[in-house]
């Protein structure tokens, strides 16, 4: 079974926002707990979605981001205004990027270029959803445990994709929020984009990792829900995907004699420029691609 991260997707388990950038919401017997804070832009909607599906004005307790990158944690500092008793969790390698203005600038960027695909379903035009510096109350670690009252959330360390990478497991209903370390669902769900940037063997290791866990529902960070067997369908698609993404690199270092540059620009010639198929800003591109080539360069060189 596979379907949009939109409304109830378990029993007191709600996805808010927008698909392609949901925050979950889970709702315990005691407490309440959101995970993922997408983008700046949806700051107004993830609020008022809070309201409908915790039927109140009183928000949730807890915020737990899966990463540093602005499209996971845009939110925060718009909801924490909101509520300003909402503790906010993360690695603490996130805490020491969220106060620096030279990131938040970065970050506040990227969220602006995502105005115009966003203008007919959001109207953030009336509230100031500039992304602002943050505390971050709660430096998490692998081991930790949240309980919500009648379900409680584990926290796994899955770093790979960024090095601050976390996951969350809430064993009671055999849901896990992977955030990015099992890459991301592509096209109508049966897709996967490999995702590895800040190292391919932690990556690896993590997907392991999460797949030990044989959840019964996946919540990703975007677009999709998976459940059932599809869960199991995905995890071994987004493995056999990596690998294979891997020796791509390697077959363009090769051809470059190992030069991480020279790779970069011929594959992305090849595999951005003439193919076409990759949905994303050529820059944005080059940046992750490079990231990527250099980690499979580290992992296992250019042979």
């Amino acid at each position: 079974m596979i379907y949009k991260a939109e409304g109830e997707i378990a029993a007191d388990v709600y996805a808010a926002g927008h698909y392609i950038y949901p925050a979950y919401l889970i709702r315990g017997a005691k407490k309440r707990l959101m995970i993922e804070a997408g983008i700046n832009l949806l700051g107004p909607t993830y609020l008022k979605d809070m309201g409908r599906f915790f039927s109140d004005e009183t928000g949730a307790d807890y915020a737990l981001v899966t990463q540093s990158h602005y499209d996971h944690l845009g939110a925060l500092s718009y909801l924490k205004e909101k509520y300003p008793g909402l503790m906010i969790g993360a690695s603490p390698h996130v805490a020491s990027l969220v106060s620096k203005p030279s990131v938040l600038k970065t970050m506040n960027f990227l969220s602006g270029q995502l105005g115009d695909y966003f203008k007919d379903e959001i109207d953030a035009a009336t509230e100031d959803v500039t992304i602002r510096p943050m505390k971050i109350d709660w430096g998490l670690k692998g081991g930790d445990i949240i309980h919500l009252g009648g379900c409680s959330c584990q926290v796994f360390e899955t770093p790979g994709h960024t090095r601050d990478h976390l996951s969350f497991y809430f064993p009671e209903k055999s849901l896990l929020f992977p955030g990015e370390a099992l890459g991301n669902p592509a096209g109508d769900g049966t897709d996967v984009k490999v995702e590895f940037v800040s190292s391919y063997t932690d990556y690896v290791d993590s997907m392991e990792k999460l797949c030990r866990l044989s959840p019964r529902t996946m919540a990703m960070s975007h677009m999709y829900v998976y459940g059932d067997d599809d869960v199991k369908r995905f995890m071994g698609r987004t493995l056999r995907a990596t690998v294979a993404y891997r020796d791509l690199i390697v077959t363009y270092l090769d051809q470059a004699h190992g030069e991480i540059d020279a790779a970069v620009r011929q594959m992305t010639t090849v595999e951005y420029d003439r193919k076409k198929s990759v949905l994303m800003e050529r820059n944005a591109y080059i940046a992750n691609l490079t990231a990527q080539i250099k980690a499979v360069h580290a992992a296992c060189g250019s042979s």
